[in-house]
């Protein structure tokens, strides 16, 4: 049975490497995919496993080292197109744009090597839709724009700003309008909340997508501070 290692590897073999200078490569990508599965995968193992990952862990193995392919789940494959690349890779568009079908790719090749039955790729199927990571080069040209606009329009919260007045959370786009953004915070009880900016920035824009910011209310209206990832 091939580890986790081995089979990324071979899948790389198979499919494409791709140039290994460059970002945007199948090999860069995969790299990515791979730190997420040593740093996070341990979480979905049952008590027997978790003896093992920990026993071995010790011994300088990690994750991909010590379980096989089967370990591989459909909803690791969708936390990377859904936020770890834009939070862990290095945020160039051409890498953005090659984490979709790569994945895609990948969850294909799961069936075709019998490491995933077919209801694991109708669960992929289900989590990441028809095409998985199309919008997160779009995030990061939003975000990108966000902090261009932050950084030009540079606002000073009051050292007595009230708790109410003050929002440091990830909010949902509920609402987009030509210089508006309508936006729901994560917390609950929270009102939703109107930011004004200029429709250059709103029409990138999509409803739906998780914006995290820092938000100062001054003088009756929601201004941003920070601006932090954002996520399809």
């Amino acid at each position: 049975m091939h580890t986790l290692a081995e089979a990324l590897h071979r899948f790389l073999d198979e499919t494409g490497r791709g140039n290994p200078r460059s970002s945007a490569s199948p090999t860069a990508v995969i790299r990515l995919f791979q730190e997420y599965l040593n740093g996070w995968a341990h979480e979905d193992l049952n008590p027997c496993e978790r003896q093992r990952f920990e026993r071995e862990y010790a011994e300088n193995r990690r994750f991909c080292d010590i379980f096989d392919a089967s370990r591989m789940q459909p909803h690791h494959l969708n936390a990377m197109v859904s936020h770890f690349a834009v939070r862990n890779g290095p945020g160039t568009k051409g890498f953005l744009q090659a984490v979709g079908p790569v994945m895609e790719k990948l969850a294909n090749w799961l069936v075709q090597e019998s490491f995933w039955a077919e209801k694991d790729h109708r669960w992929y199927r289900e989590l990441v839709g028809e095409k998985p990571g199309r919008e997160l080069a779009g995030c990061e040209d939003f975000a990108r724009l966000l902090w261009q606009h932050v950084e030009c329009h540079h606002v000073a919260a009051p050292d007595d700003l009230a708790d109410r007045d003050y929002l440091d959370d990830q909010f949902t786009i509920r609402k987009v309008e030509p210089g508006k953004l309508h936006l729901e915070a994560l917390l609950e009880g929270e009102d939703e909340i109107v930011l004004s900016l200029p429709k250059s920035v709103t029409a990138k824009a999509r409803k739906g997508w998780s914006v995290t910011l820092e938000l100062a209310r001054v003088r009756g209206k929601w201004r941003i501070l920070g601006v932090g990832n954002v996520y399809p």
